[in-house]
């Protein structure tokens, strides 16, 4: 998904000079054709986190639009006083591009992990905040985000993520991927892979994470039980969100609220902290 999401960047900014991609010494592979094609367009402050969400504040002040482009845990909480200073609080629409969600980057060990970013963005008015699950949901994350007035914060992943939808979709709702049962598991960001084929279940994706909107919490009431899977802690995410909406119980099934320090990639992570799809189903199968 972020090389889809890359294309979509490249593509609007060649059609909008007034577009600027900010990109914290990161993901220079991924913007060569970029960088190449639209140098004035491009700007590397270098690994200065707190200075490139100012510089994108700045320039949406002066009417830009700006992408800040850096790994998930270098966009969100090393200059969170910025974000919440210069962008939220002045409504900026700048669109944070945060790659490596969850335990993508595994092997980096936990300072590369966003698994508390969800919590952190949700406690700060006006940020739209999408995790994606597919390509097309990256897409179409970005496209709504530059819709929007509100600033965005976008988390991607970087593993070669497959096409789960066969049709277009709403950014905004809940997307049925799998039907079946009277219990519903809603997930966001590729974890939902591991929940495909669990039977009895529908399988949902939530990538706009703040939408919640009445159709969202109307479709949730139809079902028996609610499980939210995510690749974060299970406080502050997606689940905590969702069960401040609605009375109807949510069950988590996430990271419990510990560092982690063992190190692998991210299959061994996952089967380590009961989040592949053996320990999802049989954690659902304990809670129906």
């Amino acid at each position: 998904m972020r090389n889809t999401l890359a294309n979509e960047i490249y593509k609007y900014a060649t059609k909008n000079k007034d577009f600027f991609l900010i990109s914290g010494d990161a993901g220079l592979g991924v913007w060569d054709e970029y960088q190449k094609e639209l140098p004035n367009q491009f700007i590397n402050p270098g690994i200065n986190e707190a200075l490139c969400v100012g510089m994108a504040a700045g320039m949406a002040l002066s009417g830009k639009k700006v992408v800040y482009y850096n790994i998930a845990p270098f966009v969100i909480m090393r200059p969170f006083e910025q974000v919440r200073n210069d962008i939220c609080y002045q409504e900026l629409p700048v669109i944070l591009v945060g790659t490596g969600a969850g335990i993508t980057y595994a092997p980096s060990g936990m300072t590369h992990y966003s698994v508390e970013d969800i919590a952190l963005a949700l406690s700060l008015p006006n940020l739209d905040i999408y995790s994606p699950a597919s390509p097309l949901e990256a897409k179409l994350a970005f496209e709504n985000a530059l819709k929007s007035k509100n600033p965005s914060y976008i988390r991607i992943e970087k593993s070669g993520e497959v096409e789960i939808h066969k049709n277009n979709i709403d950014i905004t709702d809940l997307n049925f991927i799998q039907m079946g049962g009277e219990d519903l598991i809603i997930a966001h960001g590729s974890i939902v892979n591991e929940c495909l084929g669990i039977s009895n279940v529908s399988v949902a994706t939530a990538p706009f994470i703040n939408s919640a909107n009445k159709n969202i919490i109307d479709q949730i009431s139809k079902f028996r039980n609610i499980f939210v899977v995510e690749e974060h802690f299970k406080f502050g995410g997606l689940a905590t969100f969702l069960q401040s909406k609605t009375d109807k119980k949510i069950h988590s099934i996430g990271l419990k609220n510990h560092y982690i320090h063992d190190i692998g990639d991210r299959k061994f992570l996952r089967k380590l902290y009961g989040l592949d799809k053996s320990a999802i189903e049989k954690q659902i199968k304990e809670n129906i």
